[in-house]
């Protein structure tokens, strides 16, 4: 990630970091009914700016943390309908860096750090039709998430480092998804449309035991919607094979567009393999993010410049199935989990 100063020219780059975002799933099925459990982590992310930057009274340093700790339980009525519910319990941590102006002496530091937690659910239908069409639709729920923590404030002498008490609250949007394939042969093709109510993250303040540490933050994102479309070819019964391509809108305007999560439209490319032995399966996969090139101009934090961001991410994943077929067809379930 980078910034770009439109009054200086300067350009700032960002710390690289790696983050692991483990997931674990167990289902077992009896005749019509399926019972699972999910652990995830969907949200990991962590942005780091040199703490002489810019920017750095507004963000030196902000990571968000959550785990999604998810029972379900699917019917199939028959051969052509099933649908399925789920609990979500999610903990989640934050951490938020800026630097404090105190001239003449150096800057002082901000931290604020807290941890919450929410429940939502989840739903889902599946329908299959003739001719090898397969209709799917699921929603995931809003959570909002109590935060509690603390607010620290780090000075040079002859100042006093102090610190107090702070909660927040911010709402987790909204995921609803419709879903379309087609098998033909070996071959299974699918699309997707997907919309998020990113319009839960309007505004959110924080307060603190001695006000010392209250703000304000408004942020304004809209709800958006994406599109993705993928294919999956069964080379043989050992090997299955796999690309496709998302278009991730940004929900964040240009006048709130910051330096602690400057993001922006996403064009996404996604390949991968599976390859099967026996019951277990390995599952190896690789997503290229190209971020658009983000400016802010009016931004609510004072800055005018342009962020520029690229991303990796790479999913190695094992399953194990005590019936053979399973294995052999799972691959197309975990790709669209993930």
């Amino acid at each position: 990630m980078s910034y770009e100063d439109f009054l200086t020219g300067q350009r700032v780059d960002a710390k690289s970091k790696i983050h692991h975002l483990p997931a674990l799933y167990i289902n077992h099925t009896k005749d019509n009914l399926s019972f699972g459990l999910g652990i995830f982590s969907p949200f990991g992310l962590s942005t780091e700016w040199p703490k002489d930057w810019v920017g750095r009274y507004v963000a030196t340093y902000t990571a968000i943390k959550t785990t999604f700790i998810n029972p379900v339980v699917a019917y199939r009525v028959n051969d052509y309908f099933s649908f399925g519910f789920g609990i979500s319990y999610i903990k989640s941590s934050v951490e938020m860096k800026k630097a404090i102006p105190l001239t003449p002496l150096p800057d002082g530091i901000a931290k604020l750090t807290g941890d919450g937690d929410g429940i939502g659910y989840n739903v889902g239908i599946t329908m299959k039709f003739p001719e090898q069409y397969t209709a799917s639709m699921a929603l995931r729920s809003p959570v909002t998430i109590k935060y509690s923590g603390k607010a620290y404030f780090y000075m040079p002498p002859p100042l006093a480092t102090s610190s107090t008490g702070a909660s927040t609250k911010i709402t987790l949007p909204f995921i609803a998804v419709f879903g379309i394939s087609k098998n033909i042969g070996a071959l299974t093709l699918e699309g997707d449309i997907l919309y998020t109510g990113w319009s839960s993250l309007g505004s959110f303040r924080v307060s603190s035991d001695n006000g010392m540490a209250n703000a304000f933050y408004y942020k304004a994102w809209s709800n958006t919607p994406s599109i993705a479309i993928g294919a999956n070819y069964r080379w043989n019964k050992s090997l299955e094979v796999r690309g496709g391509y998302m278009y991730d809108k940004s929900p964040v305007p240009k006048k709130t567009l910051g330096p602690e999560l400057p993001d922006n439209t996403r064009n996404i490319f996604t390949f991968g393999t599976t390859y099967h032995k026996n019951k277990c399966s390995l599952h190896i996969g690789y997503q290229a993010t190209f971020f658009q090139k983000a400016t802010s101009y009016r931004s609510t934090t004072g800055l005018k410049g342009a962020y520029e961001n690229f991303a990796h991410l790479v999913l190695v994943s094992v399953s194990y199935t005590t019936d053979e077929q399973d294995s052999r067809s799972s691959s197309n379930l975990e790709s669209t989990k993930h």
